[in-house]
């Protein structure tokens, strides 16, 4: 074997295992934020997905599938309830903090928060994490 093909193939070796890692490291991500950082899942999953598991993990029959159906339903509205109502404590919150943050910063620190603040709320919409409206008794304060 002359060190010409030797060079062709040591290349292709090392192509292949960077491609390899390559998609690694996207899958590893991609599993990193949609599955751990994000959290638990969208609130439409959670009714489906313990029904689910229940049926897998206990080997249930139909009957008893139909019969667990109402119990899998009503927790998961009490879970989707309470999700509802600590996000809306966590977004009061935080639009406390950054009300009390915003005037000790200069005009460009503000403008940076509120770059920072429009960047969360779009990765929040974007991952169906949607903030509660206001009520319409209770009008959100204006930003400073």
């Amino acid at each position: 074997m002359n060190n010409s093909l030797k060079g062709k193939l040591a290349l292709a070796f090392l192509l292949v295992f960077v491609a390899g890692a390559a998609t690694g490291a996207f899958l590893g991500l991609h599993h990193l934020t949609h599955h751990i950082i994000l959290g638990p899942p969208h609130s439409g999953d959670v009714q489906e997905r313990m029904r689910e598991h229940l049926r897998r993990a206990l080997s249930l029959t139909a009957e008893q599938e139909n019969k667990i159906a109402p119990i899998v339903d009503a927790t998961s509205s009490k879970l989707e309830t309470i999700r509802v109502e600590t996000a809306e404590r966590v977004r009061t919150v935080m639009e406390e903090s950054k009300r009390q943050v915003a005037p000790l910063l200069t005009s460009e620190q503000q403008k940076k928060l509120d770059k920072l603040d429009s960047e969360h709320r779009r990765m929040m919409h974007l991952h169906g994490f949607l903030p509660a409206p206001p009520p319409k008794d209770n009008p959100p304060p204006p930003t400073p």
